[in-house]
Order: C-alpha cells, then sequence, then structure tokens
C-alpha cells in the first residue's frame, strides 16, 4: 500500500477545487478514494463476501470514472488508465463468480498492466479543467436493447437528411421531418450494431448509434395471452417429459395462437437464478426513463448475460430486497420466493439434501419457482414490450425497460453451466432466456422468437443425484419442439 500511497500523493490534494464537478476535479477524486478502495479491496478478496466486496469496490470506480468523462486533454491518459483498471478487476472476480479461472487471470493481468499507466499518467492531471464532448443524438433503440425493425433518431440542430448504416454498411437514406427521422431495418434477426448519421447541407451533422441491438423479426409482435389450454400440445409435452431426471416439469405457450400446455408446471422446485427476472424487473422500475445509462447497468446487464451473482447482490444491498419481490408481483409471479442474496461462486454452493418422499421435488431452498410461474414473467415483459393491452400497466414497465430486458436476455452467454437448455429445439431462433442451476436442480425459461411467432418454453428438472447439462439439454429440446414447429 505504500507504493499506492506514493502514487496518489503525486496528485496534490490542494489540486482539488471547492467542488467536485464532473471533469478532471471527479477523476482526481476517482484516483485518491477509489482507486486505492478498489486495490484493497481485491488484495483483501479471499471467500465469497471478500470478492463481493472487491467486485463493489471496482463497480464503484467504474461508476466514479463513468461521471467524470468528459475530461481535459492532460488528464486523458490517467482516465484510460483508471478505466482499464477498474474492468480489469470487475472481470478477476466475475471469473470467480462465473467461475471462470481464465477470467480471473485475464481481470488480474489487465489491472497489473493499467497500475503502471495511472502511475506515468497521474502527474499530468492536476485536477482542475474539464473536457467537451460532442452531443449525442437520441435514439430507439439503445445500445443492446431489443427492438422490431424501427430506427427512430432526433436529428441535431440544422440537419436535413441522414442515411442508416446496419453493421458497416448503408442500407437507407431519408430525410428528416419535423426533427426526426425514421428507418425501417432490413437484416436477419440477431445483435447489430446500427447508426444513424446526419448531414446538414451535405456535410457531416452528427450521429445516434445504438451497439448490439436485437432486432426481432416482424412476427415476435404477436402477444396473445394463454388463453387455453390444447389437449394436442399437453400431450406432446407429457411425451417430451417421458424420460430425465426424477423430476420434470414444463410449459409452453404459443402467443401467436394463444395455446398452452403444462406438465406438473405449479410444483415448486427449486429457482436458482430464474428469479433474478424479478430483481431485474424491479430495478428496471426504480431506474426511471434511462436505465442503460444508470449505475446498474453493467449489473443487470450482467445478471440477463451470465446469471451474475455479484450483480445480483449488488443491485440488493443498493436497492434492498423489495426490488426484488416487488419485481415478482409486477411479473405475476404467484409462487415464486426471493429469500435474499446469492452465495458468489458456482463452485461455492453448498451440498444440497437428497429428495423426499412423494411425487415433487424436495424442499432443498427457501427460493422457489414454478414453471407456470417463469412462463408468467416471460410474458409479461414480452407483452409489455410490444404493447400488448394492459400489459404496461401491470408491469410498470415503459417499452424502453421491456425491450431493455428483453434484449440483455437476448444476450445470455452461451458457455459452461449458462448453455441454453432450449437451443436444440430452436433451429436458430433468437431466444430471450434466463437459466438457472445448483448441484440438483436445472431450469431454464426462454422466449423462441421463430419465424411465424414467438413461443414460450420452460423445464424444470431436479435429481437429488445431479442433473447433467447434457441430459438437461435434451429434455429441454424436446420440450421446445412441442410448440415451436
Amino acid at each position: 500500500m505504500r507504493a499506492l500511497a506514493a502514487l496518489v500523493g503525486c496528485v496534490s490534494a490542494g489540486a482539488l477545487p471547492g467542488i467536485a464537478a464532473a471533469g478532471d476535479a471527479a477523476l482526481v477524486s476517482a484516483l485518491l478514494s477509489g482507486y486505492p478502495a478498489a486495490e484493497l479491496a481485491a488484495q483483501r478478496a479471499s471467500g465469497p463476501e471478500g470478492v463481493q466486496s472487491a467486485y463493489d469496490a471496482a463497480r464503484d470506480l467504474q461508476e466514479a470514472l463513468r461521471r467524470s468523462a468528459p475530461v481535459s486533454r492532460p488528464c486523458r491518459a490517467l482516465l484510460t488508465g483508471l478505466t482499464r483498471y477498474a474492468s480489469g478487476r470487475v472481470l478477476q472476480m466475475e471469473g470467480v463468480d462465473r467461475p471462470s479461472p481464465a477470467d480471473v487471470a485475464a481481470g488480474a493481468r489487465a489491472a497489473v498492466r493499467a497500475r503502471a499507466l495511472v502511475r506515468a499518467a497521474s502527474p499530468a492531471c492536476r485536477g482542475a479543467g474539464r473536457g467537451t464532448a460532442a452531443a449525442r443524438p437520441a435514439m430507439s433503440p439503445s445500445d443492446g436493447e431489443a427492438f422490431f425493425g424501427v430506427v427512430v433518431a432526433r436529428a441535431p440542430r440544422g440537419a436535413d437528411a441522414a442515411r442508416l448504416v446496419v453493421d458497416g454498411a448503408v442500407t437507407g437514406r431519408a430525410a428528416v421531418t419535423g426533427g426526426r427521422v425514421r428507418f425501417t431495418v432490413a437484416a436477419p434477426p440477431g445483435a447489430h450494431d446500427v447508426e444513424v448519421r446526419f448531414t446538414a447541407a451535405g456535410r457531416a451533422g452528427g450521429v445516434a448509434r445504438a451497439r448490439r441491438a436485437h432486432l426481432l423479426p416482424r412476427s415476435a409482435v404477436a402477444a396473445a395471452p394463454g388463453s387455453r389450454t390444447s389437449p394436442s400440445l399437453s400431450a406432446a409435452l407429457t411425451r417430451a417429459l417421458s424420460t430425465g431426471p426424477r423430476f420434470r416439469a414444463a410449459w409452453v405457450q404459443d402467443l401467436a395462437t394463444g395455446e398452452t400446455a403444462g406438465v406438473n408446471a405449479g410444483a415448486a422446485y427449486p429457482a436458482a437464478s430464474t428469479v433474478k427476472l424479478g430483481l431485474m424487473a424491479g430495478a428496471l422500475a426504480r431506474l426511471g426513463p434511462s436505465p442503460g445509462t444508470s449505475a446498474y447497468a453493467h449489473d443487470l446487464r450482467a445478471i440477463g448475460a451470465w446469471s451474475s451473482n455479484l450483480g445480483a447482490n449488488r443491485i440488493l444491498r443498493r436497492l434492498g430486497l423489495a426490488t426484488a419481490t416487488d419485481g415478482l408481483r409486477r411479473l405475476d409471479a404467484r409462487s415464486s420466493t426471493f429469500p435474499g442474496e446469492y452465495i458468489v461462486g458456482t463452485d461455492l454452493q453448498p451440498a444440497l439434501p437428497g429428495a423426499s418422499a412423494g411425487g415433487g421435488p424436495p424442499a432443498v431452498s427457501r427460493r422457489v419457482t414454478t414453471a407456470r410461474d417463469l412462463a408468467r414473467m416471460l410474458y409479461a415483459v414480452h407483452a409489455s414490450a410490444v404493447g400488448a393491452p394492459g400489459a404496461r400497466a401491470g408491469t410498470g414497465l415503459t417499452a424502453h425497460q421491456s425491450r431493455l430486458m428483453l434484449g440483455w436476455l437476448l444476450a445470455s452467454e452461451q458457455r459452461a453451466g449458462n448453455r441454453s437448455l432450449l437451443a436444440g429445439g430452436a433451429g436458430g431462433a433468437p431466444i430471450a432466456q434466463k437459466n438457472g442451476w445448483i448441484n440438483s436442480s436445472r431450469l431454464g425459461a426462454g422466449i423462441v422468437y421463430t419465424p411465424r411467432g414467438p413461443v414460450i418454453a420452460v423445464l424444470a428438472t431436479h435429481d437429488a443425484s445431479g442433473v447433467g447439462l447434457a441430459e438437461a439439454r435434451a429434455v429441454g429440446a424436446r420440450v421446445v419442439r412441442v410448440v415451436a414447429r
């Protein structure tokens, strides 16, 4: 710590102005406080609580740096160094939680390299200036958001025309009308980088952009509620569940026709991470109109991408447990529970008791859900995203908030234990999905956006001897084929 104290000592505390406004002063403040805190927490990162504390400190540093930008030219190298350091520590701790030794090592290496840059760059940043940043025109969709083909951007002052650029290729041109421009994207479903490049009298006039926005097929706007049970779907679903882990439950729902079927769909299963759907919805409702740029955006994306326990716990500690329980209510989860924080690190999960007598899974956890509840939650998010009657009033989520959540679920990382239980039957169609697993249970819930319309498929499995990923994926593929026909 002496070396770190010497480093921050080269920036005089007297260089800070009385008010730590955004810019150089805020950056120096992060160097003097957030950076040492993150380094100390990383040195003490042992066990679940130590890893959580180190993650929180690194994330706090990231947010302080985000708020400090833009900075003046003499401080840019310091901002770069601190940003790389914080990102490295976040990746290092996330590697423990996933678990991924490769991520742990890569994050630690990045942080060590960044310390040298911070040491070299800090003397030039005196904390007395601030940078300027070009205004970025507002656009829908935003980074990572799900959308259904329509792109709308607000034009900068004086702009009279615009070009639509998808994945680096110009795909459309339009005149600015009423201060806005509107395009329809013609591209395969999936994640795309979308830009609207404005011109004023032929000269460049600003760029609006969305990175990795998730385009869904036009058929995706269907949102028929599950209003009738289909005997044929029920028979097919029963056959799909005829073999597999000892306890099996499923629900399927066709959002184009409203047909549904369930097998043991009301039985309580250990929920694992699947009830983080409620936490995501509750947090979105609290974060206002621009949650994608909030202090919790990274944590929410990580929950959707790979089921981050670190991100979930950070949100719970800052926004409160009521955020999760409120989110479950908003999404109409009637039998699900969210008793508290998660244990960091899949490898650190405790052993669970074996099965009890009877027809349902044993009560191995106070965190439970049902196949029917998971389907209700996914339907609520989708219906709110497409504007189904009454959906937004029921969830309290705006179209933008719901589409962000869909986008984060569509970006689910397919590796290790988070590999989809449903993809084998989806034929390559996009899936907005949430997985959950503990030693004895695996669950997968998703909206499969097939060419003819969206379908919901949910599978819950449990076996005291453990549920293998390959075994659960085989059952999940059969479940999806029941409805994605």
